[in-house]
């Protein structure tokens, strides 16, 4: 996955430096201009909110702190993970240079998008590495999979960014998170209800 997830990010990012644009880029921006809504702009602007630096930021901070009180091996590198997860995207985006939908700068990839994948998705691998019991571990990760979905749909809604940008903040996020996980958490795990949480 992570493999596959980088090689899509790289094409995108060269395809994105050569100022392409695809057909179904175009198209999902007239498709979005065709179905806004002013109901829906407030959920889709809480969505984006969500997604910002100013909600990950302090998640981040609970998350590492709740992590660290409960000695889990992979809390110490929450703070790196998020602050990896910055450079990456800020180096692409200055590398790259692609305007968004309303020709601001910076457009790829999405931030939003790369950010969410990337903090939610670990929510999601510590849901699987916790003794939480199946049904728990489903529902979370349906919730937070919609959560990652909505936040991408709300940076297309709003034409903050091209729908080749969220795909590869979809990309590049999984890809990151997944090499990231390989390198910092290698030590093997119980499953079933009964697995418990050692300290490192």
């Amino acid at each position: 996955m992570g493999i596959v997830s980088g090689l899509a990010y790289l094409i995108l990012a060269v395809l994105a430096f050569s100022q392409h644009f695809f057909d179904l880029d175009h198209a999902t921006v007239a498709l979005m201009s065709s179905l806004r809504d002013p109901r829906l702009k407030s959920l889709m602007e809480a969505l984006t909110g969500l997604g910002s630096g100013w909600a990950l930021i302090p998640l981040s901070l609970a998350t590492f702190l709740w992590l660290r009180h409960r000695g889990h091996p992979v809390a110490k590198f929450v703070p790196l993970m998020v602050l990896g997860a910055y450079v990456v995207f800020a180096l692409s985006k200055w590398f790259v240079g692609r305007p968004r939908p309303r020709m601001s700068g910076y457009g790829f990839p999405s931030a939003h998008t790369f950010g969410s994948v990337v903090f939610f998705g670990g929510l999601i691998y510590l849901l699987w590495t916790s003794g939480l019991g199946r049904a728990s571990r489903w529902t979370g990760t349906v919730a937070l999979v919609l959560l990652i979905v909505g936040i991408a749909f709300s940076r297309l809604y709003l034409r903050s960014h091209w729908l080749s940008d969220v795909i590869g903040g979809v990309a590049g996020g999984t890809a990151y998170l997944v090499f990231f996980l390989l390198a910092v958490d290698r030590q093997p795990r119980p499953s079933g209800r009964s697995a418990t949480t050692s300290a490192p």
